[in-house]
């Protein structure tokens, strides 16, 4: 957005949502870290910051409180680097992050982001660390190249990058032909355990040669967004529900699906939707079982004809009027009380694979590798993401309690395999004043 256009912008239709739902203990965030080869130099980074945010007009803004929709607002100020919290995604408030939707933080050789979802999904994120980071190599005067993979400053701003491409794609439809009982989910099973006090979340990354993990899955026959999938469903029925003795019970996963391939969209805000997959968890379930659940629900749930059905379907909650006059007090109220799409009992784990970072080559000197986390709370302790940058993965488990059974019981599954692992933590659930080591 120029100084000639608008001065606030709408949340797009997804991000309506998030602003609805949070609370003081939960707020829809996520994450991601990048370990450089040598300590952040914090006073550059800040100034990087400071050059790169305008460049990202739907990202330098403030979330403000309309009398309808919550909106967002340009934001007039200078974004600021701080020390990193102890406190893995510590709450994004007006207050500690300058009225931003963002933050960004750094200790040693890591820079942290973490994001409000309202304002943008991983992929716009990681939109944003790739110019970040560019703009920070470039003052420490490192010869980097964007290689056509980063939108550097310089580059002019489309105005398709700031869409709300839900509404781009919205189709109207009768309410009878809405597919709204594809969307409300059924009842899961739900992870449990000692939760950390003071919001603390523990982090556990296991990095591996991207090579040595694709070669597994070409072995079984999957993907590597099923056969992660798989891993950890298995090591949930293995650690929490066989030693309960626990009657059938169905894992449910909230896997993410990136929309902008399908529908041809540049946005950098919101443009997701989820498949829900799930299996009823008993000793019969097989890795290539698993895998091939995972396959035909992901096939079924990626279909542009679906994803469209789906598009109108929740579009179309933002368009009816009687929701539309409504007050905002009472549609957050709305909000909370309804079940329907993000009940607490409809998930065991969101589970979102990243896929290939795209970064330039030149940034390899410079870079040790890069994760993704996804905040976990009550209703869902445990989350993971995978990412994979140039030659290695990261799988990342994010969670609210102490128990590691879950991740221990994934990395024995790789080890058997063969799979190469290095494993870190921050050891949050041994020592709550520790900071994020990585």
């Amino acid at each position: 957005m120029s100084e000639k256009t608008a001065k606030w912008l709408r949340l797009d239709n997804s991000a309506k949502i998030f602003p609805m739902m949070a609370d003081k203990q939960n707020q829809n965030l996520f994450n991601i870290f990048v370990r450089l080869n040598e300590n952040v130099d914090k006073e550059l980074l800040g100034r990087a910051l400071e050059i790169t945010i305008k460049r990202f007009p739907s990202m330098n803004v403030m979330l403000k409180r309309g009398v309808f929709w919550f909106y967002f607002e340009q934001h007039g100020g200078k974004p600021v680097v701080y020390d990193a919290d102890p406190v893995v995604m510590k709450k994004i408030t007006s207050s500690n992050c300058g009225g931003f939707c963002f933050r960004i933080s750094c200790f040693e050789n890591v820079i942290f982001a973490d994001f409000f979802h309202a304002v943008t999904d991983g992929t716009g994120a990681a939109e944003f660390i790739k110019s970040l980071l560019f703009t920070y190599f470039t003052l420490k005067g490192y010869p980097v190249d964007g290689e056509q993979k980063v939108l550097t400053v310089g580059s002019p701003v489309n105005p398709r990058e700031y869409e709300d491409s839900f509404l781009t794609n919205y189709k109207k439809k009768k309410i009878k032909d809405l597919t709204i009982s594809s969307l409300k989910g059924k009842k899961s099973y739900r992870i449990s355990g000692i939760r950390f006090d003071n919001a603390g979340k523990g982090v556990i990354n296991m990095y591996t040669p991207a090579k040595e993990f694709v070669a597994l899955c070409r072995e079984h026959g999957c993907t590597v967004t099923e056969m992660i999938g798989a891993l950890f469903m298995l090591s949930v029925y293995e650690t929490k529900i066989k030693p309960a003795s626990l009657p059938p019970q169905d894992i449910q996963l909230f896997v993410p699906i990136n929309l902008r391939k399908i529908f041809s969209s540049m946005t950098l805000r919101n443009f997701s939707l989820f498949s829900r997959i799930g299996v009823t968890a008993s000793d019969e379930m097989t890795l290539g079982s698993l895998t091939a659940t995972i396959h035909d629900c992901l096939a079924r749930d990626t279909k542009k004809e679906v994803l469209s059905d789906k598009i109108s379907t929740t579009v179309y909650a933002e368009k009816f009027l009687p929701m539309r006059i409504l007050p905002l007090f009472m549609k957050r109220m709305i909000f909370k009380i309804s079940n329907l799409f993000f009940g607490k009992n409809k998930k065991t784990a969101t589970f979102s694979s990243v896929g290939v970072v795209a970064l330039p080559d030149s940034f390899r000197p410079y870079i040790k590798d890069m994760g993704f986390g996804i905040t976990a709370n009550n209703a869902c302790p445990v989350t993971i993401t995978a990412a994979t940058v140039y030659d290695t993965m990261c799988i990342n488990f994010t969670r609210t309690i102490t128990d590691t059974e879950i991740e221990k019981r994934f990395a024995r599954y790789l080890t058997d395999f063969g799979i190469k692992l290095k494993v870190t933590s921050n050891f949050w659930e041994v020592d709550e004043d520790a900071l994020q080591i990585l």
